[in-house]
């Protein structure tokens, strides 16, 4: 029961009765403390402003982030309280809300923030914030939720290839030629003395002032190709009982030969008939705040139900695909027989496929023999239980066609069949 009303009434019921002023001011001062206080708190909250500090958090599994939020007091009135909690997804510690309470001075500006602990991989959105403020007497409170969210990105495990029970070294990147026209200036063959016609740009200047005869570089011919990671995500391709499983270590394999494709500064991308999970999108500031608008940026191309990034070399290329893979999910998309004839049509001779799938059918060796009459080379990485054709493993690294079953133990400890 709202005992002030009563109060007010019992004022206006018992002025007849009493002439003095005294019983009028006391109805008066009780009325615009009740009517008026709520409207000037009504009108504080309006112009209360709630920002992101930032649009999103990126981790990797393990680390901790924090999630930032500020609130500023557009207004002269002074607010006594100010509680709210920001909504957690239950794939993120368990969806537990986090709850804070503030007060805000005149024109004043309060920031609260909490840690997050990323325990998996993802893409996760936090949100909305609700909020609620009020005065000391406790005569009003106003509530409201605001549509303001943030994107937590948690990038997949990496792991080096020898914890994935693959070989260090892989068949993949520059290739070598007998053809001068391919001349790799980034790798040193040898040197030898200086010939009439020779470039400048050629000479070993340092071997030169020690031997005091001018020496020349001898560089390696090469062609550099593209290399393509290639990730089967329709889920019609694995096994019920370990879909998760399979598919997780699929993306974790190919978090890890893009991470080693990075750190030999090879051209790479991805290619994958897997969904992606676009950011949150917000439209104009609402009436309480929350002016930020998160839109995708992570790079990938998107036609169908494919995703496409297109080859390049670095690590800003390493990050764009970890982005991609932290935000995928299986799903009874493209078949990926018909990706891999597709993408084929995209990239030039002598490219390499890494391709990752739950089982090496015959269907999908079939389009592998296809690929290496075309001129391309083809690894495929089996993530799943059971290896129809053993006869491609262990094959020679010059092989065009080479298979290799991706295993990982418990606690850490891997290993090959």
């Amino acid at each position: 029961m709202n005992w002030w009303k009563l109060y007010l009434w019992l004022c206006l019921l018992l002025i007849p009765f009493f002439p003095a002023k005294p019983i009028y001011l006391v109805f008066v001062s009780l009325a615009i403390v009740y009517w008026g206080g709520g409207k000037v708190l009504d009108h504080a909250f309006r112009n209360v402003k709630i920002t992101r500090t930032s649009e999103s958090t990126r981790l990797f599994p393990g680390e901790i982030g924090r999630v930032s939020i500020t609130f500023e007091n557009g207004t002269i009135l002074p607010l006594a309280w100010l509680s709210g909690h920001d909504h957690l997804p239950l794939a993120l510690e368990g969806g537990r809300a986090r709850r804070w309470v503030i007060s805000l001075g005149p024109f004043a500006t309060e920031k609260i923030s909490y840690s997050i602990i990323a325990s998996g991989r993802g893409f996760f959105t936090t949100g909305p914030l609700d909020v609620s403020v009020g005065e000391p007497l406790g005569l009003h409170q106003f509530s409201t939720s605001v549509p303001s969210y943030h994107n937590i990105v948690v990038y997949p495990r990496i792991y080096e290839l020898v914890d994935l029970g693959l070989p260090s070294r892989l068949p993949h990147g520059n290739i070598q030629t007998c053809m001068p026209i391919f001349l790799d200036h980034s790798r040193l063959a040898g040197v030898r003395p200086y010939q009439a016609g020779d470039q400048k740009q050629s000479i070993h200047w340092k071997l030169t002032a020690r031997t005091g005869e001018l020496q020349v570089k001898q560089f390696q011919h090469t062609v550099a190709v593209d290399t393509v990671i290639c990730l089967n995500l329709n889920a019609d391709d694995y096994t019920v009982g370990t879909l998760y499983l399979d598919s997780e270590l699929a993306i974790e394999t190919a978090a890890s030969l893009g991470n080693h494709l990075a750190q030999k500064e090879e051209s790479f991308g991805l290619v994958t008939n897997g969904d992606i999970k676009e950011e949150r999108y917000l439209g104009e500031k609402q009436q309480t705040g929350a002016g930020n608008t998160f839109t995708g940026t992570n790079g990938a191309k998107k036609s169908g139900t494919s995703i496409r990034l297109a080859p390049r070399k670095g690590m800003a290329q390493l990050m764009s695909v970890l982005e991609a893979l932290a935000r995928l999910q299986y799903y009874s998309g493209d078949e990926f027989s018909s990706l891999l004839t597709q993408e084929a049509g995209y990239l030039p001779w002598g490219a390499v496929f890494l391709i990752i799938v739950p089982t090496d059918s015959p269907k999908l060796i079939d389009t592998a023999q296809a690929l290496v009459r075309r001129g391309y080379r083809v690894l495929i990485f089996v993530v799943g239980s059971s290896i129809v054709h053993p006869q491609l493993l262990h094959r020679s690294t010059d092989s065009s066609l080479q298979l290799f079953r991706v295993r990982k133990a418990e606690l850490g400890v891997l290993g090959i069949s």
